[in-house]
């Protein structure tokens, strides 16, 4: 106790509360501090979030890291896009604050667990939509008493919130059972009206002094009126518990299970995949060397009116995509052609992860239904499997309209900041996603607002911790990293160069591939077959995922995109193995075992590398 109340003195007297690092010695009874330095490697909290020592600690969830596989900091008007947008389609998302269920702060995306704890339902939440869906949240979470992390009153930012969730699943009962009764002709006034928004956010144009946030509003209340049909998705996840259920005494049908679910009806990122590996098919590409000679031939109309019109869908449908698409920042595949000709060129054409990947769904469909036959299941498989194919695959619908809508909502900025800077109110264009929507719609009204001096307020926070690059999933209001322990067998121990993590896609089995180290998808190519090698992935990531024979992420659990496209492609993948981006070097021959969650680096010729035995 006398430690630890000279540590608290010293962080508190030299370090303005940060943690720090002591050396100490007791002599006749005395304790004496030898020297003090700050902790440099802690990852610091936004002082919003911070509790005082001996008070009460909340536990908070990084959802921009689980979720959305990126650890940068959104921009100012990004995140305000995205919170807003999230919270006007999900009650749990809607509060904010200390008190509240949401921490959207400097770029960042926190969900306050320990608040959830105390709403009703909302300790079976955590249980259920995390812990089940994570094995590595759920081992993090298995590692401290969550009565430690709830608070002693009931926040005021959880009270309706349950009220709320349950009017929302009632709205969508009637999509859900359109769902279970039609399957995927239950989605046909969705992807109509999607298809709708779709084509207003391509062609429309709005005036230049239409106040941001108004276009935003008048863009969100269209994708809100859409996005509850897509409800009948919840009757796929009931058919797909369903199939689980059929099979559950039968031995060996996981992988099948898990196979007859890939390259799913209505999934945009699949589609888009498969669009990528036409296009790379076409001579077009394949006879053009440079990206320069491409967009000079695509200037000059010197392409045949086939490829054209391919490709053009391509740019209407995913040129809003990219690399952190979910942030209005962020350029557009649209916005640098150039790019998306060298990731077109790196695919190959002849074999790659797409080409098969229906075919294996298909054996898998046939090989449980034989099964299905044999213990008097014929009916209900057919059913639910059909359910479950047919709208399943729209689980990424509403993010990709959303992104759709975040594309829109990007270009009108870039409108309005052109005339920011003519009148020299901004530098440059990009500065207007330092604001939020109500400060640009503001200065729209009034000439006198000084943007640059909210630019640079807005910055100054996330600026301050630009530093850190691997924020941690969990950590609690002290600044405690939060991690599960993996249990290690004596055998796994004992065996040298194998990395544990969690299955994530069996894929086509154990498979054997050159390691390709990357820590952003545009770093160096990916070979067919190479195994991708990453902290984790999002939607930039997926032409990669077109030639790669495996993937391995730090990060990243079931709903993560990385792994659901490599469910949908038919890609092992395993995941929550620490540090693979540092333990396995560019050209390591690797083992995957996508259905054992294991990886093992093979001492070969060419390379030597092998890390301790049961490395995580």
């Amino acid at each position: 106790m006398e430690v630890a109340r000279m540590v608290a003195d010293v962080e508190e007297q030299y370090f303005d509360g940060s943690p720090a690092d002591i050396e100490w010695a007791f002599h006749n009874n005395t304790l004496y501090l030898l020297q003090a330095r700050p902790v440099t490697a802690h990852v610091p909290l936004f002082p919003e979030m911070i509790t005082e020592r001996g008070k009460e600690k909340r536990l908070y969830l990084d959802l921009m890291v689980m979720t959305q596989g990126f650890s940068d900091p959104l921009s100012t008007l990004g995140l305000d896009i995205w919170k807003n947008s999230l919270a006007r389609m999900k009650p749990t998302m809607s509060t904010e604050g200390f008190d509240g269920l949401m921490f959207n702060i400097h770029g960042r995306e926190y969900m306050n667990i320990s608040n959830m704890l105390m709403m009703t339902g909302g300790t079976v939440m955590v249980n259920t939509a995390l812990r089940t869906n994570d094995k590595s949240l759920d081992r993090a979470f298995a590692s401290i008493d969550l009565k430690d992390y709830t608070p002693s009153y009931v926040p005021e930012g959880c009270k309706g919130i349950f009220g709320k969730s349950i009017k929302q699943l009632l709205l969508t009962v009637p999509n859900i059972l359109r769902g279970m009764y039609y399957g995927k002709d239950s989605m046909q006034q969705y992807v109509k009206d999607t298809n709708a928004l779709l084509e207003h956010c391509h062609s429309h144009r709005y005036p230049d002094d239409k106040a941001f946030v108004e276009v935003y509003d008048e863009l969100t209340k269209t994708y809100e009126a859409v996005v509850p049909q897509v409800g009948g998705l919840i009757s796929g996840l009931i058919s797909k518990a369903l199939l689980h259920r059929i099979f559950r005494n039968c031995e060996g049908t996981e992988d099948n299970l898990i196979n007859l679910s890939m390259d799913l009806n209505g999934n945009p990122t699949s589609e888009m995949g498969h669009l990528m590996v036409r296009l790379a098919s076409c001579p077009e590409i394949q006879e053009t060397r440079t990206s320069d000679e491409f967009l000079k031939k695509l200037k000059e109309g010197s392409f045949s009116q086939e490829f054209t019109s391919i490709y053009s869908d391509y740019l209407k449908r995913f040129g809003c995509r990219g690399a952190r698409e979910i942030d209005v920042a962020t350029p557009r595949m649209s916005e640098k052609q150039d790019e998306l000709f060298d990731t077109l060129k790196q695919i190959d054409v002849k074999n790659n992860q797409i080409i098969n990947v229906r075919e294996r769904r298909d054996k898998a469909y046939q090989e449980l239904l034989s099964l299905a036959r044999e213990i008097g299941k014929e009916k209900s498989f057919v059913h639910h499997a059909s359910v479950m194919q047919g709208v399943l695959g729209y689980r990424e619908h509403p993010k990709y309209m959303l992104v759709v809508v975040t594309d829109a909502c990007r270009r009108h900025a870039l409108q309005v900041a052109k005339g920011f800077v003519a009148k020299g109110r901004l530098e440059n264009e990009d500065q207007i996603f330092s604001l939020t929507m109500d400060q640009i719609s503001n200065a729209q009204k009034d000439e006198a607002i000084d943007l640059l001096s909210l630019v640079r307020a807005n910055l100054k926070p996330v600026e301050d911790v630009r530093h850190v690059k691997n924020w941690p999933v969990l950590i609690d209001s002290r600044g405690k990293i939060i991690r599960g322990k993996r249990e290690i067998t004596e055998d796994e121990k004992n065996k040298e160069g194998l990395l544990i993590g969690d299955p994530i896609s069996p894929g086509a089995g154990v498979v054997r591939g050159r390691a390709k180290v990357l820590m952003d998808p545009h770093e160096k190519p990916l070979e067919a077959g190479e195994i991708l090698v990453a902290r984790f992935t999002e939607p930039s990531w997926t032409p990669l995922f077109i030639n790669a024979g495996g993937v391995i992420m730090e990060i990243g659990g079931p709903m993560q995109h990385g792994a659901i496209i490599a469910r949908e492609y038919g890609i092992p993948c395993v995941s929550g193995i620490d540090n693979a981006t540092k333990l396995v070097k560019d050209g390591d021959l690797l083992e995957l075992d996508g259905s054992a969650g294991t990886v093992q680096i093979i001492r070969d010729d060419c390379h030597e590398n092998v890390v301790s035995s049961g490395s995580k």
